[in-house]
Parts: C-alpha cells; structure tokens; sequence
C-alpha cells in the first residue's frame, strides 16, 4: 500500500515540478528580454546624444581652436599662404582635427556595437533558461508517465488498483 501511495505521490511532484520548470524558464526568458531590451535603449540613446550633442560640441571646439590657432598666425607677421610654414601647420592642425574626429566616431560605434552585442548576448541567455525550463519540464512529465505506467502495472499484477 505504502508504494502505491508513493508512486501516486511521485507522479503529482513530478507533474508540479515540470510547471514549476517551465514558470522558472519563462521567467527567466523574460527577465533577459526586459535587460536586453533596456541595453538596446540605453546604446540608442548613447548613439543620439552622441550625434547631437557630443559630436557638435566637438566639431565646434575644433573650429574654435583652429581659429585662435589661425589668428595667432596671422599676429606674427608671418604670411599665411601656401608653401609656408604656418600654412604647413595649419594643415597639420585640420589633419590632427580630422584624425581626432574620426576616432571620436570610431570609438562612439565601438561602445553602441558592445552594447548591442552584450543584449544580444543577455537575450540568449534568457532563451537558454526558456529551453532549461522546457527540457526540465518534460523530464518531469516523462518521470510522471513512468509513475503512472508503473502503476498501472502494479494494479494489473495485483489484479486490482493500487493506490490509497
């Protein structure tokens, strides 16, 4: 009688077990999901704050140095034309300027990119606690059926039902 009992209790543990797994999965996927999903607004808004206001500011102060720098120029007495040093300079100053620019940019993609890639990487993590939960709750409703088969042939060999 006592292993009846344990089989019929057997199989209701292992059918709340595999809710329970798959509750445990889906929560997990959507926990992932929810942080992915913030990591990706989170880049957006870096993305756009970096266009619009960081790069201007920039661009501004680079325009702003080159200025002062072509001033400066103008002050010694020296001829700003081409062919002479300051002139040389001022190139070297816009080519230093652009270089700085384009790794600014490059730098600003590169943190976007991360971003992106680490709520990717969040959000498969979430579907691998979805399919943990998954796979779990079928071992449990394989472990239920068992029970209940094994069951099934106890009554049939006893030749009545073997619960209590």
């Amino acid at each position: 009688m006592e292993d009846g009992k344990n089989l019929q209790m057997s199989f209701i543990g292992n059918i709340a077990a595999a809710q329970t797994a798959k509750t445990l999965g889906k929560y997990g996927e959507d926990v992932a999901y929810t942080e992915a999903e913030y990591i990706r607004k989170k880049a957006a808004i870096r993305e756009k704050v970096y266009n619009q206001i960081e790069r201007s500011r920039f661009l501004e102060q680079q325009e702003e140095t080159y200025s002062n720098f072509f001033v400066s120029a103008l002050r010694t007495g020296a001829e700003y034309r081409e062919g002479t040093t300051p002139f040389f300079v001022g190139i070297k100053n816009r080519t230093n300027q652009m270089l700085d620019l384009a790794l600014s940019d490059y730098n600003n993609k590169v943190i976007v990119n991360d971003m992106i890639n680490q709520s990717l990487l969040i959000q498969a993590r979430g579907a691998g606690e979805r399919l943990k939960g998954d796979l779990t709750a079928r071992a449990n409703y394989m472990a239920a059926a068992g029970s209940l088969l094994t069951m099934g042939y106890k009554s049939y060999d006893q030749g009545r039902l073997v619960i209590t």
